[in-house]
């Protein structure tokens, strides 16, 4: 029970001062009269119904007091923080995100949900919507009448393990329940009531979490890198829940378990582990076992598919680029543009010989010494942020000239006076990065970002090196491998499906390391959760219309009695006056 106005409560000074008046109502006195046949007339209707009139002196007094206790509490606006009542269209969200897989007692997040939506399908006498939340928005039955089709669809819906985008679902269920007699049910694990500090709510909301205790030791990064003729390892990993946790990661390699070490870590902490001397593998897989609710974020891989691609240097390139690919420990050749082969890696050239080369490697693509440059007025600006950036400032870096370089089909990550200054994409299943400036004309060789710079640039140009990539669950991306259909498999050499590679490619829904093959060649790629659905918890709430309100939070149930109070107390006031009417008569 809750209360929507308790600053009306001070109306019971009213009650008290009806009270207080009867206090001083009129005192009588004896006095002699002739005669006393009036008053026997008046005692025998007094016994003719003594039961109304000994009370009525009192209850006059009772029914005032009543008809001002019900206006009050009409006022202080009383309602219930059960269940909402059921409504003529019910709108259900049902997250269908990685982390409703968390489970208790064996029953995940979504199945717990699915029960619950049942129960709600039975209870309405409604139109039933259902609607998948996430990362699109699907339809699974709209305005649906008949109870047993909404069920049969619901028990069809399964997990995506993407991550959901509510904020698109909530508009989405807002516009489909306009009017008083529709409400909107989500079952998520996500949604708080901050979500809605600035959204307009125009349809009554209730928020079901299902596990809102539930506890979550994530394994939140690995990587692997070579030190010497070793390779080290690092983890962190992430205690989420409120206790302290004890467990343990495993390492494993393409084949066998090759490390393994115990871990202790408190309550709400991280926990950084060093894997020093792992033996030379094509990928590694770290795993953790602790005993949580959440088993999707306990398995992550570090790919080293292939050593370092070369770069081959076609044309006479600026020496403060050549010196920058080399400190970073890369093989730097330079090949002639007649010799360039298909497996001389990255190259790095002009634009004029990279549109002569027949052979399309990853490419760095600068302008030709000799081009024409023009000069620019305006500053650096970079457009949001892109690995290829990180760590780099490029907005302090000063540019005063730029060449005419501008390949169609590529994103621009910089510009000046609206000249692309950085371009990258792919371009018929070639990764390309454009740098149109000399560098002669800036200061970026003297900025501590340069080499980190060329490095994103070679990674950027250098994962597709045997290494196809990372992918979200069930994502779909256009990748560059040719030469017909490739064979995917597990990481346990399990098969799933032919691809065309060289199409739209869709990643498989579960997590894991994967791998394409085709004859003798090996592609790996990964599967990994997006690191939102590493966060587990929130709470079940319920939220008002905030209709002129700014979007403020409220968790009142739109139902509430005020109506049904004041009905009350026009009943009493009748009630009070017929025994007003009748006492008088007498």
């Amino acid at each position: 029970m809750g209360i929507g106005n308790p600053l009306f409560f001070l109306f019971s000074f009213f009650i008290a001062a009806v009270i207080l008046m009867y206090f001083f109502r009129k005192q009588y006195r004896d006095h002699t009269v002739p005669s006393n046949l009036l008053w026997e007339e008046v005692m025998k209707e007094w016994q003719a119904s003594p039961w109304f009139h000994r009370l009525q002196k009192n209850l006059l007094l009772l029914l005032q007091v009543l008809i001002l206790l019900l206006l009050m509490l009409a006022l202080v606006n009383p309602y219930t923080e059960g269940q909402m009542a059921q409504k003529g269209h019910v709108i259900v969200l049902l997250d269908t995100s990685a982390s409703m897989n968390a489970s208790v007692n064996g029953q995940t997040h979504l199945e717990l949900a699915k029960e619950e939506i049942r129960s709600l399908i039975k209870d309405t006498k409604g139109d039933i919507t259902i609607l998948g939340v996430g990362s699109s928005v699907s339809t699974i039955t709209s305005r649906e009448k008949n109870e047993q089709v909404a069920v049969d669809h619901l028990q069809q819906m399964s997990l995506t393990n993407d991550h959901e985008d509510m904020k698109k679902a909530l508009s989405l269920g807002q516009a489909l329940g306009k009017g008083p007699k529709s409400i909107i049910h989500v079952y998520s694990d996500s949604v708080t009531k901050r979500d809605f500090t600035k959204e307009k709510v125009t349809t009554p909301i209730q928020v079901h979490n299902l596990l809102p205790e539930a506890k979550n030791v994530s394994l939140a990064s690995f990587g692997v890198e070579r030190v010497g003729t070793f390779y080290q390892g690092v983890a962190v990993i992430e205690n989420q829940s409120r206790n302290k946790q004890i467990g343990k990661i495993t390492i494993f390699d393409d084949e066998k378990m090759i490390a393994s070490k115990d871990i202790e870590i408190e309550a709400g902490k991280e926990a950084v582990v060093s894997l020093p001397e792992l033996p030379e593998s094509p990928v590694y897989k770290a795993e953790i076992a602790f005993k949580d609710d959440f088993k999707m974020d306990n398995v992550l891989e570090s790919i080293q598919a292939i050593s370092k691609p070369p770069i081959s240097v076609v044309g006479e390139l600026n020496p403060f680029l050549l010196k920058g690919f080399q400190s970073l420990g890369v093989d730097v050749k330079t090949v002639e543009e007649d010799r360039v082969k298909l497996g001389d890696g990255i190259i790095v050239t002009t634009n004029e010989q990279w549109e002569r080369l027949s052979i399309k490697n990853p490419a760095m693509i600068i302008p030709q010494s000799s081009e024409k440059s023009n000069s620019l007025s305006s500053e650096v600006n970079v457009r949001g942020e892109d690995p290829l950036l990180k760590h780099v400032d490029l907005e302090k870096v000063f540019v005063e000239k730029a060449s005419s370089i501008d390949r169609k089909g590529l994103d621009t990550l910089v510009e000046s006076d609206s000249v692309p200054l950085l371009q990258k994409g792919e371009e018929e299943g070639t990764r390309l990065v454009v740098l149109n400036m000399h560098l002669n004309d800036t200061d970026f060789p003297l900025h501590a970002g340069f080499p980190l710079f060329l490095h994103n640039v070679y990674q950027f140009l250098s994962e597709d090196q045997g290494f196809i990539g990372y992918f979200q669950p069930g994502e779909e991306r256009t990748i560059s491998l040719s030469g017909g259909e490739w064979d995917i498999y597990t990481a346990d050499d399990e098969f799933i499906q032919e691809s065309e590679l060289d199409e739209r490619f869709k990643a498989p829904l579960i997590p894991g390391l994967y791998k394409a093959v085709q004859g003798e060649a090996i592609k790996y790629f990964s599967v990994r959760l997006d690191e939102r659905e590493k966060r587990l918890g929130s709470e079940s709430f319920t939220q008002n219309p905030s209709e002129g309100n700014g979007g403020k939070e409220e968790d009142a149930i739109p139902e509430t009695f005020s109506s049904l109070l004041l009905m009350l107390a026009v009943l009493v006031l009748f009630i009070e006056w017929e025994v007003y009417r009748r006492g008088s008569r007498i």
